[in-house]
């Protein structure tokens, strides 16, 4: 299931960039992350890997995040493993006027029995991902 979500932010786009790219941070912004960390040393790059505890319906699911394209400013590629779902999310960063436009795309496949019910949780997803990005605007709309 694909969704698709954009915000418009007042952050200029190499601070909203490299905000984003640490992916460590979406515990500060995403209502449906518990916690998250950075598992590889250095600075974020192509290669680099995060852990995040993701909360659903009540329970948390750990996902292995791996940053799988780094087009600094520009474009940032995640793929992620957790038990019972993957995820490939792709976030672009474009400068407006008056900020950042930030695309968010995320292709969720549910694994094993959870498939079913794809359709079902689509208005949830849709829901979480609302949440998550109204977080981040709330973040990088924040006065520096």
């Amino acid at each position: 299931m694909r969704v698709s979500k954009e915000i418009q932010v007042s952050a200029p786009q190499d601070e909203a960039f490299a905000y984003v790219a640490d992916f460590a941070n979406s515990a500060d912004w995403d209502p449906g992350v518990a916690t998250a960390k950075k598992v590889t040393e250095g600075p974020v790059r192509e290669g680099t890997e995060f852990e995040l505890v993701a909360l659903f319906r009540g329970k948390r699911h750990l996902f292995h995040y791996l940053v799988s394209e780094f087009e600094p400013q520009r474009r940032l590629v995640l793929s992620g493993e957790g038990e019972k779902a993957g995820s490939l999310d792709e976030i672009t960063f474009e400068p407006t006027g008056a900020g950042t436009r930030i695309r968010y795309v995320a292709d969720i496949k549910l694994k094993g029995v959870a498939r079913v019910a794809e359709p079902l949780l689509r208005r949830t997803m849709n829901r979480m991902a609302d949440d998550a990005l109204a977080g981040l605007k709330s973040v990088l709309d924040r006065p520096r």
